[in-house]
């Protein structure tokens, strides 16, 4: 098996169907943390994953779509409010803090900038506010990677804000889209009724226009109330495929532990939980003997997900997708830190918990919630 080391994570390429087994079987054992960088945060030195990926967590707004598997809506045990509840309340202090954050990443060579958590297009001023300040005092060159994820519906409200992406050279829009008909979609995703984009009619419209604009990749999160199997998996590529996109993924939902209270969100990622196996196996069983049209191009291991890169139809570049929150938690007790988000409440933190593995907080001298010991 040959191994090949990219700016986020290893590709791996077998070359026995053993090899491939071994892969699927092993999934999250298989990432080596190799190489770590030293970074200096309000006086404290910390560790970090060379090619980590930094977040300024999205929560200008409450969410316009209500995803039914959201890890947002997931409670973890020692919460008082979930996630998707939060908002940041003061911008001034918030990109004050923001700004001092960055310039203590300056001294990163590997990083790259990853933009999620609720509905990133939401507002469109603090997405403007946020992008003004990557463009300046050297940000833009910091990250070798910028990536939205988005539900899409900003971009269409706010049209400025797909050239305002383009001129701060962001690599790719991640869109979701959980299916090719747009009731079905919306039982899944739950989009505001007033949000355009709900139904096809604007949200194909939209996808052609992007997709001459930047690198788009549509996201589909495998459900059984959704695409749940091949026959299903292909009339979605052929539908975006259609409409220019040349990179999808589809995601399994990812794996819990005990970490979450049983919840309604909880319940309902459990009960549609597509196993990516059963898609795995009909697109290639052995090595190279693949399903018509498709053809294996190679495995990546990253430290709490696993993926296969497939071609499609010689021309569509399709990722098959699946994480472990038990890997996630695993690795946040390394004294390497893997995932950086800085978050509303001015902590800036080892994982997607604001109040857990805190490394500084930007909004006052001193974090009284949990300080990551390293």
């Amino acid at each position: 098996m040959r191994l090949e080391k990219t700016f986020r994570n290893h590709r791996l390429i077998p070359e026995k169907t053993a090899e491939l087994i071994a892969l699927r079987n092993g999934k999250w054992q298989l990432y080596q943390e190799e190489e770590s960088e030293s970074i200096t945060f309000l006086g404290k030195e910390i560790r970090l994953r060379s090619g980590l990926t930094f977040t300024p967590y999205a929560n200008p707004t409450r969410c316009n779509a209500h995803c039914r598997f959201c890890s947002e809506e997931l409670m973890r045990k020692h919460q008082k409010q979930l996630t998707a509840k939060n908002i940041i309340e003061n911008y001034d202090q918030y990109f004050l803090g923001l700004t001092r954050a960055l310039e203590q990443l300056a001294p990163m060579e590997n990083i790259g900038l990853s933009l999620s958590g609720l509905e990133a297009t939401s507002d469109p001023m603090w997405l403007l506010q946020l992008l003004a300040l990557i463009n300046r005092n050297g940000n833009i060159t910091l990250f070798n990677e910028k990536v939205l994820y988005t539900n899409s519906s900003g971009l269409y409200n706010y049209p400025d804000l797909v050239q305002e992406l383009v001129n701060t050279s962001f690599s790719r829009l991640e869109i979701s889209r959980c299916h090719y008909d747009d009731e079905v979609n919306q039982k899944i995703m739950f989009f505001n009724r007033n949000e355009p984009v709900y139904r096809n009619e604007h949200f194909e419209g939209l996808l052609k226009d992007l997709v001459d604009l930047l690198p788009v990749k549509s996201s589909c999160i495998l459900t059984q109330r959704g695409i749940n199997n091949i026959s299903e998996v292909e009339k979605y590529l052929d539908w975006v495929r259609g409409l220019g996109v040349k990179q999808v993924v589809f995601r399994e939902l990812s794996r819990l532990d005990d970490t979450y209270l049983n919840s309604p969100t909880k319940t309902w990622v459990e009960e549609n939980r597509v196993p990516i196996e059963s898609i795995l196996v009909e697109v290639m069983k052995a090595l190279h003997n693949t399903r018509r049209g498709w053809e294996f191009q190679y495995s990546r291991a990253g430290y709490y997900y696993y993926n296969e890169y497939y071609t499609y139809k010689n021309d569509l570049e399709v990722i098959m997708e699946t994480s472990s929150y038990t890997a996630l938690n695993h690795s946040s007790s390394s004294d390497v830190v893997q995932k950086l988000v800085f978050h509303s409440n001015g902590n800036l933190c080892g994982g997607w918990d604001p109040d857990k593995d805190v490394i500084a907080n930007y909004f006052k001298k001193t974090a009284s919630t949990q300080v990551l010991n390293l």
